[in-house]
């Protein structure tokens, strides 16, 4: 059997323009866009994720818990407000994260905050009050939507 190959046909560069290649030497590296050397820094020592809830109101991220320093006996108190839910560690409260690290929504905070199975949300853990903030879709539809470029109207 013989195989025989099939030359690639390259078109030359279109009229006027040259070669990217002849542009510069061969080896040569691309420019690359100037980074700044500093950055400013940052104000809050604020975590952010963004996590998906399950059936049983356990949130799929474990940074959050782990960078709090939450674990299983934890004692957490998780309370709504204005559609938010506020997860804050309280040596009186009644949940706790589960024994792999996820928090879990009682599914009263959920229908309080209007989640559903599947919902993503996005997490705020301010590290130095050990809180951590819910933020579900309709909060972030309200939030950032008017910000879009096209605002509400896109």
């Amino acid at each position: 059997m013989t195989i025989s190959y099939i030359r690639p046909i390259v078109p030359d560069p279109a009229p006027g323009k040259v070669a990217a290649t002849s542009a510069r030497s061969v080896g040569q590296p691309l420019p690359l866009i100037a980074i700044p050397a500093s950055r400013p820094p940052r104000l809050t020592n604020v975590l952010y994720r963004m996590a998906a809830v399950d059936h049983r109101g356990r949130v799929a991220d474990r940074h959050i818990t782990a960078a709090l320093d939450w674990n299983a006996g934890t004692r957490l108190s998780i309370r709504e407000h204005d559609g938010l839910l506020v997860v804050t560690a309280d040596p009186h409260g009644v949940f706790q994260p589960t024994k792999e690290g996820y928090l879990r929504l009682p599914a009263d905070a959920r229908r309080a905050a209007g989640l559903g199975s599947g919902d993503r949300v996005l997490l705020t853990a301010h590290l130095d009050r050990q809180t951590v903030t819910v933020f579900p879709p309709i909060a972030l539809d309200q939030l950032l939507l008017p910000a879009l470029p096209g605002g509400e109207d896109a």
